[in-house]
């Protein structure tokens, strides 16, 4: 058999396996919509959505607490990165749940060498979108999202919080957010979107924060956050969409302290309540219905004190400026 004929072979077993494999139509699924622009926020009833995600920052600067932009010693720079897995599903009609989980590398590379690097579990995020509403071009949607610490409250090799020579990759504490979502499509070709949304940051002990001027264990409270992102996308073609997006966030004030027999003793901790903003370009591709490329690049526009958490490479406090590079691959059927 030649080369064709074994390609001939390939083609025919890969097809026998597309028909009666997981991208075959089941009774219960929707039709999914056409294009990125038209398609509403849950997936159709029995669909199921596999992803890996990738984005990397490079910073060299930070934000003091004027906001305004410093540069690093020369030679040190902060490099992290994550690989998030994600699953989607259309548990019904009107109802999508999902879960995400990172896998976080930091590293610090400082001037005289030997640069800090840590690699583990970052906290994870599962969560339920509701749409009441499904006829006509336009929606609105409701999701709760649940952050559950990794457990990774300190790393096992550094031997305390005065040890910096590791990372945290979990904050050690639970988010609850609570959102709307809303899109205006027109002509089919042009979608614009906002969110709102508050997250509820709960206290917790965490094994970075030392017992201080008290009995007890080291006790944070984060301030909460508030959300607001608007976007506009629009569809090239039938398989291509270009879009934009800008997200703000406003943190309030944290609190360290130590619990005792009673209530927790806390104290503010200055200058990690701040705004913040970003914005995004993302490209998308959708060769199939079952397949969809993305790519993005993000920069941050704006920002409050990052230094608080820094040392700590607790970027969702202390969010240190860089261009965000990102891309995502999605098996969907």
């Amino acid at each position: 058999m030649g080369v064709l004929g074994v390609i001939g072979v390939a083609i025919s077993a890969l097809s026998g396996v597309a028909h009666a494999g997981p991208f075959t139509p089941k009774a219960s699924q929707g039709a999914l919509t056409e294009t990125q622009v038209q398609r509403p926020f849950v997936m159709p009833k029995g669909w199921l959505e596999l992803g890996v995600a990738a984005d990397t920052k490079y910073s060299t600067r930070y934000r003091a607490s004027d906001g305004g932009l410093r540069a690093q010693d020369p030679g040190v720079a902060w490099r992290y990165s994550r690989v998030w897995f994600e699953l989607r599903q259309g548990f019904s009609k009107r109802i999508t749940l999902y879960g995400r989980v990172p896998l976080v590398i930091s590293s610090l590379e400082l001037a005289g060498g030997n640069d800090i690097d840590t690699f583990d579990v970052g906290d994870a995020h599962l969560g339920v979108m509701t749409q009441p509403w499904l006829s006509g071009p336009h929606s609105l949607a409701f999701s709760v999202d649940l952050k559950l610490p990794s457990g990774v409250e300190w790393p096992s090799d550094t031997g305390g919080p005065s040890n910096t020579r590791s990372f945290l990759t979990g904050t050690g504490v639970t988010n609850l957010g609570v959102f709307t979502h809303g899109r205006m499509v027109f002509a089919d070709l042009i979608r614009v979107g906002a969110d709102l949304g508050y997250v509820r940051k709960f206290s917790t002990i965490v094994g970075y924060v030392e017992q201080v001027d008290g009995f007890g264990n080291g006790v944070l409270n984060p301030g909460d956050e508030a959300v607001v992102s608007g976007s506009l996308m629009g569809q090239i073609g039938s398989m291509m969409a270009l879009g934009v997006e800008a997200k703000y966030r406003y943190v309030g004030e944290s609190e360290i302290g130590v619990s005792g027999d009673g209530d927790d003793t806390m104290s503010p901790l200055k200058h990690t309540n701040g705004s913040w903003l970003n914005g995004r370009i993302v490209v998308s591709a959708e060769p199939t219905d079952h397949w969809e490329l993305q790519a993005w690049v993000e920069q941050d526009l704006a920002g409050a004190d990052t230094r608080t958490f820094a040392h700590l490479g607790l970027e969702e406090f202390s969010p240190q400026p860089g261009l965000i590079f990102g891309g995502r691959v999605v098996c969907r059927w």
